[in-house]
């Protein structure tokens, strides 16, 4: 499924996106998420975009076997069908994201199905990741490169070395974080609730609940870029040496800017 500019103005506006005519994906408010419990919402996301982990099981070979052989959508599906606290997340997590609260779970195939079983709207694999992929866009959740899916026809050798990718790219994301939460020195959600109204952007603290969260952290993404963008120019104006693409303009595409 692209994720064409078409899927990201439905992000922006809060009208919800089809999924194969099975379920619909909602962009929900800022309102939303905070009457959900914001941390909830996190929780929420982690455990619907989750992949297999890359450490699991090094002190049980028994484990680790097992998990090597498993898709990350198989072993979703084993999470969510052997323990009884990730299944109510799950199912919660669903249902906050699309609104469906009837879903059941299958191994063999490896299927979600959403409604009666008799009406047949099931979520494959394939199926899957595409939710996963419209999830992380619709509420900011980047990627550092690809996406590294694990399937179930991979070679044994193919599988090794994602994985391996797998546990680089986790290294990485972990000190990023910890560099950008130094950065923040803990910055809230909060705080980007009650700094946003000051930028004089047409948001206050009786509108900004009603807007999504995409558009939210579109904005905040455009600001820093609008910030960055004018101190640059300043100082190329007053001589100092800027390079090419420090003066790069904050209006500029969204989805092209994920990796930068």
């Amino acid at each position: 499924m692209n994720l064409t500019d078409d899927l990201t103005l439905k992000f922006q506006k809060g009208s919800p996106v089809d999924l194969y005519g099975i379920c619909k994906i909602y962009s929900r408010t800022i309102g939303e998420i905070i009457d959900e419990d914001f941390t909830n919402f996190q929780r929420y996301l982690s455990i619907l975009t989750a992949e297999k982990p890359v450490d699991i099981g090094k002190d049980d070979k028994e484990l680790a076997k097992l998990i090597e052989t498993l898709t990350d959508f198989q072993y979703i599906l084993m999470m969510v069908m052997t323990d009884k606290e990730s299944n109510v997340t799950f199912k919660k997590a669903f249902q906050f994201f699309t609104g469906e609260s009837d879903i059941s779970f299958s191994f063999d195939p490896a299927q979600i199905i959403v409604g009666p079983i008799e009406e047949g709207h099931c979520i494959d694999e394939g199926k899957f990741y595409d939710f996963q992929k419209i999830l992380r866009r619709m509420y900011f959740l980047e990627q550092d490169g690809e996406e590294i899916i694990i399937n179930d026809d991979d070679d044994p050798m193919v599988k090794k070395l994602k994985m391996q990718r797998r546990r680089d790219r986790e290294r990485l994301r972990k000190a990023k974080a910890k560099k950008a939460r130094q950065e923040q020195n803990d910055l809230k959600f909060s705080d980007l609730i009650g700094s946003i109204p000051l930028d004089n952007c047409n948001l206050n603290m009786v509108n900004i609940w009603d807007v999504t969260y995409y558009s939210l952290q579109d904005q905040l993404k455009r600001m820093g870029w609008r910030d960055q963008f004018e101190m640059n120019h300043r100082a190329a104006l007053a001589g100092a040496k800027i390079k090419k693409s420090q003066l790069k303009h904050w209006m500029r595409s969204i989805a092209s800017s994920d990796k930068s």
